[in-house]
């Protein structure tokens, strides 16, 4: 698996380096709702969350881009007695194409799953996170080239189990200006 990441970035940075046009450089913000697939679905509720992502233009119709934020997930039936939450924090690179205002947007990287239990039950509580390999594939659409609308599916697996989500966005793109 390390080779096919390293393969694959290998392949994007060359990629980019290739290209002589002009690049758009952004930076974006935004807040997104998350609905849990698979297993973890069965036991979660939909998530909120924030993001961040950085957009390195190559060319005129591509950018590197680099994403990271914070989504939290309720456990299903969480009462004042038992109380569980999940987080997920994403750190993933990828490549995003447009066509004609609407993009596609694949990406690699490693995230963060945390999960925190907290119970009445002689005042228990604690927490635990672990990393796994993580991709997204996402598509969108920016409105007057500021406003992004955007879905994307995202999982991450470790040892054989998965966590899964499919995530619906919207933000805010700041121009930084072409190079």
């Amino acid at each position: 698996m390390k080779k096919f990441f390293a393969i694959v970035l290998a392949v994007v940075f060359i990629s980019a380096t290739g290209f002589a046009q002009k690049g758009n450089n952004r930076v974006g913000v935004g807040a997104d709702v998350s609905f849990p697939t698979g297993d973890f679905g069965e036991a979660f509720n939909a998530g909120v969350g924030i993001y961040a992502k950085g957009m390195y233009g190559i060319g005129t119709a591509g950018q590197i881009t680099f994403t990271t934020g914070f989504s939290s997930f309720k456990m299903e039936g969480s009462s004042d007695d038992f109380k569980m939450t999940m987080r997920v924090i994403p750190l993933l690179a990828g490549y995003r194409h447009y066509f004609n205002g609407f993009f596609a947007e694949p990406q690699l990287g490693y995230g963060i799953y945390g999960a925190r239990i907290k119970t009445d039950i002689e005042g228990l509580e604690g927490s635990d996170s672990e990393g796994a390999f993580t991709w997204a594939l996402g598509a969108g659409y920016i409105f007057n080239d500021q406003i992004e609308v955007s879905a994307r599916y995202q999982s991450g697996s470790r040892d054989g189990s998965s966590i899964s989500l499919f995530g619906l966005r919207v933000g805010y793109n700041f121009s930084l200006g072409s190079k």
